[in-house]
């Protein structure tokens, strides 16, 4: 069976849960570090968790308007969509400007 070349293990391990927790190896592991990475930044800060606690409240307020019909259905998509894009653009750079301080920390002492 190609799994078992492929693996080397049981063949459900590459598909199932216990290949995607545990080492850095595969990409599971990797999935898991970025979205610990991504929740430590996101409330690492004050500035932060209230950006998010702002961005969520405008997104269910227009939401709300939409579904009292006071707005058009597209500013609901068009809201939600930008608040995606700024959302991972942020997050990437707070990613970035959090590792690079601890790099800094680390050289430093």
């Amino acid at each position: 069976m190609w799994v078992n070349a492929v693996s080397g293990a049981h063949p459900f391990s590459v598909f199932g849960a216990a290949s995607a927790v545990g080492s850095d190896s595969n990409l599971g592991g990797l999935m898991l570090n970025y979205f610990r990475e991504t929740q430590e930044a996101r409330f690492a800060t004050r500035a932060r968790r209230i950006y998010g606690y702002v961005s969520v409240g405008f997104v269910v307020a227009v939401g709300v308007l939409v579904i009292a019909g006071l707005a058009p259905v597209w500013t609901s998509w068009t809201i939600l969509g930008v608040s995606c894009v700024l959302d991972a653009f942020l997050t990437r750079k707070w990613i970035r400007e959090d590792a690079l301080r601890a790099y800094r920390s680390d050289r430093a002492g």
